[in-house]
């Protein structure tokens, strides 16, 4: 095929199709589908993170907590987490749909930064707790509290 055959293959196609509105050449689709499949929580101090795999998800809790606050608990098996502040609503679908992979606490300037002016409309995490605790959950593995009650009844 000659370079003036495909010429005049392409413009009898666009006659043929004029008006036409062609498909784009390239498009992209938003992960809506898309799943976490974990929850990653980073506490403030930076010394400690959790996962809470989505898998164990069971369900979650809104409701407004003190004056100026709100608090979201959401269950995962037999743990949950409570998470303290305010435009926590933001939160909900993504929770809903298992997308959510990451909370952080926020620093107390960044969040009062935020309560004057919040463009991207972000949540402002004060405090995020997880029960049972990550400490009582490894001393139970160890079995620590067992050797402390044991220590504890040979001194008496």
């Amino acid at each position: 095929m000659s370079n003036n055959d495909i010429g005049g293959f392409a413009r009898k196609y666009l006659q043929d199709h004029e008006g036409q509105e062609f498909p784009r050449s390239s498009t992209r689709e938003r992960q809506l589908t898309a799943e976490a499949r974990s929850l990653l929580v980073e506490y403030l101090e930076g010394r400690r993170s959790e996962g809470f795999v989505w898998a164990h998800y069971a369900g979650f809790e809104w409701e407004d907590h003190g004056p100026d606050g709100e608090r979201l608990t959401i269950l995962f098996g037999p743990r949950f987490l409570e998470i303290i502040g305010s435009n926590l609503r933001v939160l909900l679908d993504d929770i809903r749909d298992g997308r959510l992979n990451r909370l952080r606490e926020m620093p107390g300037a960044r969040r009062k930064q935020l309560e004057h002016s919040n463009p991207d409309n972000e949540p402002l995490i004060r405090a995020i707790r997880a029960f049972p605790s990550f400490r009582s959950i490894l001393e139970e593995i160890r079995g620590d509290q067992d050797e402390q009650r044991t220590r504890n009844a040979r001194r008496a």
